[in-house]
């Protein structure tokens, strides 16, 4: 690992998504990504589009309902940065309660996931045709999965601290960093998501890249310290597997921010940040 400026700043090479071009990374820093980013997009490019008569088009049913689901995914989204938190903590700590901890959330979390599927159906029976609500039905269904999926990832950490093989090791300072980071990625996108904020959305998608290469310096450290006999095979590949997961949760959180941008604008960004496509009015004849 290459260091600048003192044992306690990070320097990696390449682009890092961070603003200014910086290559230098205060370990010990809480990360602030919406401040961090802030300024690099022009607001104007995620103004989201006219809902046209969005009132009108739906019944009172329908809006009662769906601010049911809005916040059912919202404390969901909550509980899974809990849970994650949790997670990373117990795993530097190696608090095996907490850890335990981390894997009875899990069973909310599931029960919650199954829950909103389910309700989803029947609102989406109630047959409107406004394309922002159906937007927002579908938005909610497909976030509903990635928290599940975060809270999945949550889970491999924990397994990770109750593993009876697992020994104390010096972490690399770089993990840290990463695991502060993609929390923030989760805070971040539930913010995105329970304001409607598809510029803050994109801010997050950005941020991604520096994740990845906090992994890549993670590698590099392991490979180093195997070879100089600091780092054990298996300490290695469950530090590995930790890494793996924080990933993960970084690119749900992804997913979940290209979503809040689709309910907002109507683009799908899920492939391609810069070719967007154009929204499908569900009224069109088109099929």
């Amino acid at each position: 690992m290459r260091l600048h400026g003192g044992p306690d700043r990070i320097r990696f090479p390449g682009r890092t998504g961070l603003p200014d071009r910086r290559d230098v990374v205060d370990v010990d820093a809480k990360f602030d990504h919406a401040g961090m980013l802030s300024g690099m997009l022009p607001p104007e490019a995620y103004t989201p589009k006219e809902r046209g008569p969005f009132v009108n088009d739906q019944t009172e049913d329908f809006q009662t309902q769906l601010q049911i689901l809005r916040d059912q995914i919202t404390k969901q989204g909550v509980r899974v940065l809990e849970q994650a938190t949790q997670a990373v903590d117990c795993y530097f700590d190696h608090d095996l309660d907490k850890a335990r901890e981390v894997l009875q959330i899990e069973l909310v979390v599931d029960e919650v996931d199954v829950e909103i599927e389910k309700q989803c159906i029947p609102v989406l029976a109630l047959g409107q045709t406004n394309s922002h609500s159906i937007r927002s039905v579908l938005t909610i269904v497909k976030v509903n999965n990635e928290f599940e999926r975060i809270g999945d990832c949550a889970v491999t950490i924990a397994e990770a601290t109750l593993d009876p093989q697992r020994t104390t090791s010096n972490l690399p300072q770089t993990f840290r960093v990463m695991a502060n980071s993609v929390l923030g990625m989760i805070r971040d996108a539930n913010r995105a998501l329970s304001k409607n904020d598809p510029v803050l959305a994109r801010r997050v998608l950005d941020f991604d890249d520096t994740v990845d290469r906090f992994k890549q310096e993670i590698l590099l450290d392991a490979q180093q310290r195997l070879a100089d006999g600091a780092l054990a095979v298996d300490g290695a590949f469950r530090l590995l597997a930790v890494t793996k997961s924080l990933e993960r949760i970084a690119d749900h959180c992804t997913n979940v921010c290209e979503q809040v941008i689709y309910l907002e604008t109507g683009k799908i960004v899920r492939h391609d940040a810069e070719g967007w496509t154009q929204p499908q009015d569900p009224n069109s004849s088109e099929h």
